[in-house]
């Protein structure tokens, strides 16, 4: 080996601890990114849709108001109060 290379291969294993520790910094930090890109994403599409199916359920419901009879319940109540 010529001796530039085996002064790289010194100064690689002198720097061994750094530069791994470099690459795992770059490495944790490109998955946190890539994660909140997701997530980001998924959060998107899903407020998207729950919009449409909100704005489509409105358009599609009917009110429908019944009067009840509650005399029944009132002349029940009187008597227990007698």
């Amino acid at each position: 080996m010529s001796q530039q290379k085996v002064d790289q291969k010194k100064l690689d294993k002198k720097n061994r601890r750094s530069i791994l520790r470099k690459k795992k910094i770059e490495e944790v930090l490109s998955i946190t990114v890539v994660s909140i890109i997701a997530l980001a994403i998924v959060a998107w599409v899903g407020y998207s849709i729950y919009g449409k199916v909100q704005t489509a359920a409105e358009q599609n419901t009917t009110h429908e108001y019944v009067d009840i009879d509650a005399s029944a319940i009132q002349d029940y109540l009187s008597t227990l109060n007698q």
